[in-house]
Parts: C-alpha cells; sequence; structure tokens
C-alpha cells in the first residue's frame, strides 16, 4: 500500500523539518517490513502547494496524520482539502488523538484513530485494511462504520523495546539533518516515573493501567549498535543527543550503558536531566562518557508553582546542588523556563529572573507557556477561565496560551524580552548550531 505520512507539528527555531519523532519512525521501520511505499511531509500549516505536490508524487491509497495538539488547525484544513478533491482515506495517530479521540475522529477525511504507541495497533490495522473480509476492529484504533463509533481497548505495552526495529530515519532527510547539525538523535526507552503537570504522560500511563511495564529501555548493547550504525551512515555525525527526559532517571541502568558508550562510541553527548535526581556523582559519570551539555528544566524561580502548579518535586535545595553539580563535573546546562504559567504572577516572575541570575546558566530557554491538552496544568487553566480563546494562534507566535487577570500575556511578554535581553544564549543561534560548535 502506498501511505502518504502528513507531520503536523510546530515551527521551533532552528529544528529542522520534517523533525525526527522516534516513535514515528518506529512505525515507518515497521510498514517498510511490510513492504508498504511510504511518504512523508512535515506541515506547521496548512500549505495547499505543499500538499498537492505530494499527492502528486506518492499517489497514496491512504494517508496518516501524525498530528500534534497545536497543530489542530492546520490539520483540519488540509484534511478538509483531501476530502473535498482526494478522496483518500486517512488514519489519523499522534498526541492529538490520543488525548481526544472522538475530536480526531471528527476530523474531515478520518476513518479512524490509533490511540497511544501505535506499533502493534496501527500496524495491525492497515494490514486488515486489504482484506475488508476480515473485519477492522483493532485494539487501540477507534473507527466509525456502519454499527457506530467503535472504542475497542488498548493492546498491551510492547516492553521488550530491543525486539522493535531502529526507526527510518531516510523519511526525515536525515541526512540533510546531520549535515546542518552534526548530530544524531536516540531515543533510549519509553514512559517516565515522573509526573510532572505540565507533561502528558501521567495521562498516556493512565490509559495502559495493567498493561504492562510503562517505563521501559532498551539495553544498552542494542543502543550502541544504533548509533555505531548511525555514524557510519550519515557522513558528518559529531556528537549524539539523547532525547529521552527519564535518561538517567534509572541508576542501575545509566550505571551499565556510560561504559558501554564510552568503549564503544565515545563521541560527546547531550542530554535530559532531572535536577531533583541529579548528584555530583551521576554528573561526574556522565561527564566521564562525554557529556558536555544537558538541558534541565527548572521552569519556574517560584517553588509554588513548580511543586504545586506543576508538581515537579523540585526544591530550591535541589536547584542549587544539581547545577553545581553540573559545573563541578565541567557540563554545559541548558535551563528550561517557563513564563506565564497557571497562577503566574509579576512576584513568580521575578522569582524566575532572580533564580537565573544567580545560576548564570550557559544558555537559557525561555518559553511562554502554553496549556498542552491532557495535563493537569491545562485542566486547572480551564477551571478557571484562563485558557486563552486563540490558543493555537498564541502557540505559533510564541505568545502566552492563558489570560489571568493577575498576569495578563502583555505582562508575560515584557518577561520574556526582559529575559532575552539579559540572557543573551536564550536567542541568536538556533540550539543545535551552538551544539555542533560546542561538540568540536
Amino acid at each position: 500500500m502506498r501511505i502518504l505520512i502528513l507531520q503536523f507539528v510546530p515551527d521551533v527555531r532552528g529544528r529542522p523539518l520534517p523533525r525526527f519523532e522516534p516513535q514515528l519512525g518506529t512505525l515507518g521501520a515497521l510498514l517498510r517490513l511490510r513492504d508498504h511505499e511510504l511518504g512523508l511531509i512535515a506541515l506547521t500549516r496548512y500549505d495547499q502547494a505543499a500538499l498537492k505536490a505530494a499527492l502528486a508524487r506518492y499517489l497514496p491509497q491512504l494517508i496518516y496524520a501524525d498530528v500534534s495538539a497545536v497543530c489542530i488547525d492546520a490539520a483540519r484544513r488540509t484534511l478538509q482539502y483531501v476530502a473535498e478533491h482526494e478522496f483518500v482515506p486517512v488514519v489519523a495517530g499522534g498526541q492529538f488523538p490520543t488525548v481526544d479521540p472522538s475530536a480526531a475522529l471528527s476530523l474531515p477525511a478520518v476513518q479512524a484513530v490509533a490511540i497511544g504507541e501505535p506499533d502493534a495497533s496501527l500496524v495491525t490495522y492497515l494490514e486488515r485494511m486489504k482484506d475488508p473480509a476480515v473485519g477492522q476492529v483493532v485494539s487501540g484504533v477507534w473507527l466509525r462504520d456502519e454499527q457506530g463509533l467503535a472504542r475497542p481497548d488498548l493492546p498491551a505495552l510492547v516492553e521488550d523495546l530491543d525486539s522493535l526495529p531502529f526507526p527510518e530515519r531516510d523519511l526525515f532527510n536525515y541526512a540533510d539533518v546531520v549535515r546542518q547539525t552534526g548530530q544524531i538523535e536516540i531515543a533510549v526507552g519509553r514512559g517516565c516515573p515522573q509526573s510532572c503537570a505540565y507533561c502528558i504522560n501521567d495521562w498516556v500511563e493512565s490509559l495502559y493501567e495493567e498493561k504492562g511495564s510503562w517505563t521501559r529501555r532498551r539495553s544498552p548493547g542494542n543502543i550502541v549498535d544504533e548509533i555505531d550504525l548511525l555514524r557510519n551512515r550519515y557522513v558528518g555525525t559529531r556528537s549524539v543527543r539523547f532525547l529521552d527526559h527519564a535518561f538517567a532517571l534509572d541508576r542501575t541502568w545509566i550505571e551499565a550503558f556510560l561504559p558501554a558508550y564510552r568503549a564503544e562510541i565515545d563521541l560527546p553527548f547531550r542530554c535530559h536531566l532531572r535536577a531533583n535526581a541529579l548528584d555530583a556523582d551521576l554528573a561526574r559519570h556522565l561527564a566521564q562518557a562525554g557529556c558536555r551539555w544537558a538541558d534541565v528544566e527548572l521552569v519556574s524561580g517560584s517553588d509554588f508553582v513548580r511543586n504545586e502548579i506543576f508538581d515537579m518535586e523540585l526544591s530550591g535545595e535541589q536547584i542549587d546542588a544539581s547545577m553545581s553539580a553540573l559545573h563541578a563535573a565541567g557540563i554545559s546546562a541548558r535551563v528550561v523556563v517557563y513564563l506565564g504559567s497557571p497562577y503566574e504572577s509579576e512576584a513568580s516572575l521575578d522569582e524566575t529572573v532572580a533564580l537565573l541570575a544567580r545560576l548564570k546558566p550557559a544558555s537559557v530557554d525561555v518559553r511562554t507557556y502554553f496549556p498542552w491538552p491532557g495535563t493537569r496544568a491545562a485542566e486547572t487553566a480551564r477551571d478557571h477561565g484562563w485558557i486563552h480563546p486563540r490558543g493555537e494562534e498564541q502557540y505559533h507566535r510564541g505568545q502566552c496560551g492563558i489570560n489571568m487577570p493577575a498576569c495578563r500575556p502583555d505582562v508575560v511578554a515584557a518577561y520574556v524580552r526582559r529575559l532575552q535581553h539579559e540572557f543573551p544564549a536564550a536567542v541568536g543561534e538556533p540550539w543545535w548550531r551552538r551544539w555542533t560548535h560546542f561538540g568540536r
């Protein structure tokens, strides 16, 4: 079957498009193994010319729409064109269908939605489409037919991640990505043991209750094999970026992985680290294995916002200790903060400014808060009537997604400009170019 993948993703400064996403890449690899012909385009907005060109090039028999929760309007307008002009069946998956499958089914031309991890459910569904007599009700795939709405339960989680093929990358023009950035991106696992209220992790975990272990990791050998394959395949590889926010949360696993990585790969790498699970010993071992840059989500200088609103379980003392550990180990920190969160005030914004001024991280990623659907923080904002009526538009303009009487979006925007002035590393060159220079 000829399948065209429409990847609806927001435009993030400096990130090449199409954007490599490990689960979408794994799905692509599984489909290729079953002899499906694949094409992919990434859309951040409705682009009729790009859509028509892709349809003419790939002549799809089916469209798979991978929809981010902040690209619903782009998906709706694009699929409306498909419904009116192409008459090609559409299956949707990704973040938005997982959070709100009923709404995803209402998008034009969508006949089914895959919820959660699509490895087993979507592959099985597409195989059954070849023979309608078999029936198309598949675990994890909602659909409407002449009997009405079918909402089958989710299948068990894939617990042995080593059993999955390495993600397909050529769909994402990955050779160009490596030429631009000098780095390859690796996912070491799925799921996260933490439950921050700005993330949909706990939402999706609840969908899989009693269906297997939620936090899973590939074996160190499997990861090393993929990295070795990729650096030989993509000329210009100089560094590795580990994508998982839970990368270093399992001490037993990380203690087995780091020596294997250093012995077999020995490239500088970048990873996410959690400030409430980082000490001097871990930082030292990371640095010895090649860690040169760490992304650390501190989110806010306000203890109330961090812990009461976002449930991060992160104290000021832990922040100071973790940043000191990184500094002592020679690892540069890129700190992530959100401005304009629920219950934000000018006082809490001042606390964030003061925290950054005291820590002096190598780089600051200043983000205006957006209430991602399916998160507890978004539910808090919705319960209080704070959701901005032009939420998606606000996100793509880089402006605050909620509107509170105590902290209007224009106030948040003023603080964003202030931080960008006081921390020049937060703007300017894309992060990947700074990392490329750093990794040389």
